[in-house]
């Protein structure tokens, strides 16, 4: 009996068709229907029902299947207590935008310079959507906006790391440049840049702060930030970004476009980090953290020595 039998017998399982898992494995038919057969002969018993309408595991195949995925289990638990020890392997993240600019690349020099060996595989999204992703195991750390419904979510350990505040991002061609500041009301007309969904639902961000007020005037949406900067720089347009997570932002440095805080209206807002309480987090998991956290501490003790 052989690791693949195995394998390509709970793969045919998965996708009850024995010709979709060759497919998805990039494996001939005919050698995974070879592979399946052999381990029946081996064990001396059918395991798979096979119709015109796929394949199902038969009785014993049940009782087989149960088995085999306990020794994958077993293995993969192996290949992570292996790599545990040598502070190697993969961290999946969920984070809102804006990390990804600011404390990611940081973080990741630090890892570097740690000489541990740690994949860091990020996906960026809306705080509700990495709060879901968080929850339901899809990612093992999220980094978000605390928003009001996030206390009633009994699936996450929530972590404060730092404050902030959202200022509108105006380029020279707009007529707010020379201001120093603007009332949000003054926003009705201004050709508005939205990111992704935002003013479009509540997804624990922005749109969230906003309430109940009138939203911007949206001409055109994009999952671009670097879009929406450079749309800002040529035009009139104008949007949203964070103080302080932008607070290295090349449009910024290079005085092509200018923060202006909402004088009437109070749009700051808190980050932090969330964790599973049903997935416990491993040595890996644990590092990443520590060193998210030590970045965010250093830059906000730059920043407070600026101001």
């Amino acid at each position: 009996m052989k690791f693949e039998q195995l394998y390509f017998f709970k793969e045919a399982v998965k996708y009850n068709s024995i010709s979709i898992a060759a497919e998805k494995n990039y494996m001939s038919q005919s050698s995974v229907s070879y592979a399946i057969i052999n381990l029946e002969k081996e064990l001396g018993t059918e395991l798979l029902k096979r119709t015109n309408a796929g394949v199902t595991p038969t009785q014993t195949g049940e009782l087989v299947l149960q088995k085999t995925e306990d020794i994958f289990k077993a293995v993969d638990e192996i290949v992570e207590m292996t790599k545990e020890q040598r502070d190697a392997g993969e961290v999946k993240i969920t984070s809102i935008p804006c990390i990804c600019d600011w404390i990611i690349p940081k973080a990741l020099q630090r890892l570097k310079e740690r000489s541990a060996d740690i994949m860091l595989s990020i996906t960026t999204a809306e705080s509700s959507q990495v709060a879901h992703d968080v929850s339901s195991g899809i990612s093992e750390i999220g980094i978000l906006i605390n928003y009001g419904e996030l206390e009633r979510n009994t699936d996450l350990r929530y972590t404060p790391l730092f404050r902030d505040e959202y200022m509108l991002y105006v380029g020279k061609s707009s007529p707010y440049w020379e201001k120093d500041s603007i009332a949000y009301g003054e926003l009705a007309n201004a050709p508005y840049i939205a990111y992704r969904d935002e003013f479009k639902k509540y997804n624990g961000g922005l749109t969230n702060m906003i309430g109940p007020d009138r939203p911007p005037n949206i001409i055109f949406r994009t999952d671009n930030l670097d879009s929406i900067k450079s749309m800002i720089t040529h035009n009139d347009y104008v949007a949203f970004f964070p103080r302080y997570m932008s607070e290295n932002d090349v449009y910024v440095q290079s005085g092509l476009i200018k923060r202006l805080p909402i004088s009437n209206k109070s749009l700051a807002f808190e980050v932090g980090y969330v964790e599973s309480v049903k997935y416990k987090p491993n040595k890996i998991d644990r590092i990443v953290l520590n060193v998210i956290k030590e970045t965010v501490k250093k830059i906000k003790n730059i920043s407070q020595a600026e101001e």
